[in-house]
């Protein structure tokens, strides 16, 4: 049985599950080393949806043993494929006066390696277990006049602490938290003088062949610490605990941080890719002899080691439901543990043993989306079919199952894919795109809104766009999908290939959507951000590929159109903007002394004949003036902060951050700090 808190379980679910990597969810207490699974009540007046619970440890045993065959089966088929393939080829040839992390749900906080609570930052060493060191002489070359260099070195990696003084854009360093050697930190939370910090042995990304490798999640492990840094000179670790998996995600709403993790049973003498019948049998024998210990994970808590979940906290898809997938059973775990880290202690967890590929949390619920796709010609890719399952859970005391639906196409985006879904008033839209290969016209894309049905465990399609009644495509064709926006009644899409047309949806009517507008304008945005009502900011490309800010009159859904573009870097021979693809090097502060104030970070690239290669990474600074006038609103450059002479490379670091307080800035580039004031950003000091 699961570590209890003196409560045993009432009933079992019936019908809760779990993924959500960004929940927002009232909470429940917990006491330190505890698991308390919440009492669900079963289902009433309502048809079965596609998930049910599982009832046995021999109904997960067998998911997971045919998730196993079939994943090895498809190894082999690859190996094949492969082979016959290069054969072929061998013979052809923020908030308030301060900014925090920037998140795509107001009321759903995101983890991030850097954390600011208004008078002290707190700044996780970057993931490479080696690459933190200074060397002495580099250390005192680079020292800044008024602040010292972290004391980071090879066998001491840390999350720096460093106390803000915003009258004079100063941080000095107030404390540390050592970190085990075989850690790297994947993010943290602040909150009320409590750090939660998520570390994990191993990271692959969200998205990507290893997301769908199932041996990618062997043999790692999650955990969780809360520390006490109500006094940042001495932070102390109240809580900890470690799970077994991989870490995909979090989020965190309220007191609860809701942590995702995926987990593969490890059987030590599989083969995952072979074509050899004894070999093949072997890994038969080894599949069968499973158990339920072998495949459940165990999670400690303060060094206690116990049983995490049991298989009756999982969820399968019915074979016989009309929405279910050709192929069922997966060797993944998908795990939801709900932390409170005002009480701690793990208050919620649950599992899922299908595939998963994608994750978003509403603030009422949690919807986990699942690729469905056949293909007729797995060698060229022709004839394939892109379907996309999306599984609704709200959020309540047991995150009840509130219904499956299926939707055409799949969801692109990278690390903004989550901005291709939302929920608004009950509804869930989402944009989808389906490759379709066909010469000069390879993508199709499609908005839908899907809504619980009153009667059945199912989310059910109300609208779609295109439709019979406006039939026309969201694009021009061979234009794929970049920035996607929900604002409302509306959504904001800009496709491309050549130019950047801006498009307007009117959903005011859930159950008719309409086309509304739509502009032509050179380059395109991946980044979109709204400015009160009337206004929206586009961060992407212009034509010739450099970094372009654009700033469109959105007042009439009728009739946008562009108040002014800026490219960023034309001097250079090249510029590229993390904010482009990861929203939280994206920092905006709204109406300071009449102005909105946002950064945007930038890395140029020179190289040519006589000059070498040289690399320069900025903080550039920018307002949004005339905001309440939508007619003669514009951006304005300020300047830019540098970050030069960074202690861990010559060419600085991949991660980037900026807090803005006030009139003081904060350029955070890996562990380091830059400083200025707003109006004076090149009298910088630092690094720090």
């Amino acid at each position: 049985m699961p570590i209890r808190n003196g409560v045993e379980r009432e009933m079992r679910r019936s019908s809760i599950f779990l993924i959500a990597l960004m929940l927002a969810g009232c909470g429940g207490g917990g006491s330190s080393g505890s698991v308390t699974p919440p009492v669900i009540p079963p289902v009433t007046g309502e048809t079965p949806g596609l998930l049910t619970a599982v009832s046995s440890d021999s109904q997960l045993l067998e998911s997971i043993r045919t998730g196993f065959r079939t994943a090895l089966a498809e190894n082999a088929q690859q190996r094949a494929l492969a082979a016959t393939s290069a054969d072929a080829e061998s013979a052809s040839g923020g908030g308030g006066s301060y900014t925090t992390t920037y998140t795509l749900e107001a009321s759903v906080d995101e983890h991030d390696y850097v954390k600011y609570d208004g008078s002290h930052l707190y700044i996780a060493p970057t993931r490479g277990l080696d690459c933190c060191f200074i060397l002495e002489d580099d250390a005192e070359s680079t020292t800044a006049a008024d602040g010292a260099l972290p004391t980071t070195s090879d066998d001491v990696r840390s999350i720096r602490i460093l106390a803000t003084d915003p009258d004079t854009a100063g941080v000095s360093e107030a404390g540390t938290i050592p970190l085990d050697d075989d850690r790297t930190i994947e993010g943290l939370y602040i909150d009320d003088g409590q750090l939660a910090t998520i570390n994990s042995t191993g990271w692959w990304g969200i998205w990507g062949r290893a997301f769908e490798e199932f041996s990618t999640w062997e043999l790692q492990r999650v955990g969780v610490e809360i520390h006490d840094v109500s006094d940042p000179g001495s932070p102390t670790k109240s809580w900890d605990m470690e799970v077994e998996g991989g870490f995909v995600n979090s989020r965190k709403v309220g007191d609860l941080i809701y942590l995702v993790v995926r987990h593969t049973p490890d059987i030590p003498d599989l083969i995952y890719y072979t074509d050899n019948e004894d070999e093949i049998a072997e890994n038969e024998a080894l599949i069968d002899a499973l158990t339920i210990d072998d495949v459940l994970p165990k999670v400690t808590v303060n060094g206690v080691e116990d049983v995490l979940l049991e298989a009756d906290d999982c969820f399968v898809t019915d074979p016989n439901h009309e929405l279910a997938p050709e192929e069922r059973g997966y060797p993944t775990l998908t795990v939801i543990l709900a932390v409170n880290v005002a009480d701690p202690g793990i208050v919620r967890v649950a599992c899922y043993n299908e595939s998963v590929d994608g994750l978003y949390v509403s603030p009422s619920a949690i919807y986990l989306s699942q690729a469905e796709y056949t293909t007729e010609d797995s060698i060229s890719g022709s004839g394939t079919e892109y379907k996309t399952l999306v599984h609704r859970f709200s959020i309540s005391a047991g995150l009840d199952y509130g219904g499956s639906g299926k939707v055409d196409g799949y969801l692109s985006g990278g690390s903004n894919a989550d901005f291709r879904l939302n929920e608004f008033q009950g509804d869930l839209r989402i944009v989808t795109t389906t490759w379709t290969g066909a010469e000069g016209d390879r993508w199709d894309h499609q908005l839908f809104v899907l809504r619980k049905s009153p009667t059945a465990l199912e989310l059910e399609t109300v609208a779609t766009l295109p439709n019979a009644t406006y039939p026309e495509s969201i694009g021009k064709p061979d234009e794929d999908l970049y920035g996607v926006r929900f604002l409302g009644t509306k959504v904001y899409l800009v496709t491309f290939e050549r130019i950047d047309p801006l498009y307007v949806l009117d959903l005011a009517d859930a159950t008719d959507p309409q086309f509304a507008g739509e502009l032509e304008v050179t380059g395109f945005s991946d980044f979109l951000h709204p400015i009160g009502d009337d206004l929206l900011l586009g961060l992407g490309a212009d034509q010739d590929g450099f970094v372009k800010l654009e700033l469109f009159n959105v007042a009439a859904i009728d009739a946008p159109y562009s108040l002014g573009s800026i490219s960023l870097g034309e001097d250079a021979n090249w510029s590229y903007s993390q904010a482009r693809y990861d929203r939280h090097a994206f920092t905006y502060l709204a109406d300071v002394e009449g102005v909105d104030r946002f950064t945007v970070p930038l890395t140029l690239t020179y190289w040519g004949d006589g000059l070498g290669y040289r690399r320069e990474q900025q903080l550039r600074l920018f307002e949004i003036r005339n905001k309440d006038d939508p007619t003669t609103s514009s951006i304005n450059a300020l300047g830019y902060l540098s970050a030069v002479n960074h202690p861990g490379g010559r060419w600085g670091g991949s991660r980037v951050r900026s807090i803005l307080h006030d009139d003081a800035v904060y350029y955070v580039n890996d562990e380091y700090v830059w400083t200025a004031m707003w109006n004076d950003p090149f009298n910088q000091t630092g690094p720090h």
